[in-house]
């Protein structure tokens, strides 16, 4: 893809470059110093630098899913990879110094310095794409699409950029290990359909927190193995009983920067 892009660094210095996008390194030096330069990103591999992730509602949920783009510190960047049963699963790629920087510096030419809502009035139940960046800035914008025009198109190509960087990334990525999984149960039944019901061992899903699509509990220590061998030996349509009550779950890794379920909760669209 050969879009054109533009970057600004913190003093308001505009500028586009266009060919390899966020590959390109040589330009960017070169104008970076005669305008001055964002501050550098952080090294800390458990720090975030960068997040993009989808959220999907109704009519067609996908629950707790991962961001598609999580770049921390020291280039270590965190994608999904293909499912295992009912267990979500994460990849763990390494980006070099010069396009990790590249990613960071592109971040603030995209303007995703600041807290911002996109609306866009012209689409009913779509879905919510949040950028996250270094610091603690959302911008947050409703369905953004190439042929969007104006601030939603240039968010949708700042996507597309980013899930190029994941692909172009190191080809052998290596299995993240969490020290956390999240699980999700949603779409309750008392009658359930279907003879994979099994019954729930953790913590029951009542009264606990409601996050992207359903509720949730945080397994930790001994039970995060044992949920890890439960999660691989289901699938994603397992019923799990608590009580008289049958859930869907979703097992979901948490990402270095997630400590507890609060952190999967959807951001709000209009604030």
């Amino acid at each position: 893809m050969n879009r054109t892009i533009r970057r600004r660094n913190r003093i308001g210095c505009r500028f586009r470059l266009s060919g390899m996008r966020l590959g390109i390194t040589f330009l960017l030096v070169l104008v970076l110093t005669a305008c001055g330069t964002t501050a550098p990103p952080p090294s800390d591999p458990e720090t975030l630098v960068l997040r993009a992730k989808t959220y999907v509602g109704m009519p067609s949920p996908r629950v707790a899913v991962l961001p598609e783009f999580s770049l921390y510190g020291g280039g270590r960047l965190l994608v999904p990879g293909e499912p295992e049963g009912a267990l979500q699963i994460v990849r763990e790629k390494r980006l070099d110094a010069g396009t990790a920087e590249s990613v960071h510096d592109s971040a603030y030419g995209a303007d995703l310095d600041r807290d911002e809502y996109v609306p866009n009035d012209g689409v009913i139940d779509g879905y919510l794409l949040v950028f996250t960046l270094y610091g603690g800035h959302q911008v947050r914008a409703a369905t953004p699409q190439s042929d969007s025009g104006g601030r939603l198109e240039e968010l949708a190509d700042f996507q597309d950029e980013l899930a190029d960087v994941a692909k172009e990334a190191e080809s052998v990525p290596k299995p993240y290990r969490p020290t956390r999984i999240a699980a999700i149960g949603w779409a309750s039944s008392k009658q359930p359909d279907g003879a994979d019901v099994r019954e729930w061992p953790f913590a029951a899903f009542a009264g606990t927190q409601h996050v992207d699509g359903g509720l949730c509990t945080v397994m930790e220590g001994d039970a995060l193995s044992q949920a890890e061998t439960l999660a691989r030996s289901a699938t994603p349509t397992t019923r799990w009983r608590t009580a008289d009550t049958t859930w869907l779950v979703v097992f979901r890794p948490l990402l270095p920067d997630e400590k507890s379920c609060s952190d999967l909760v959807v951001p709000r669209q209009n604030q």
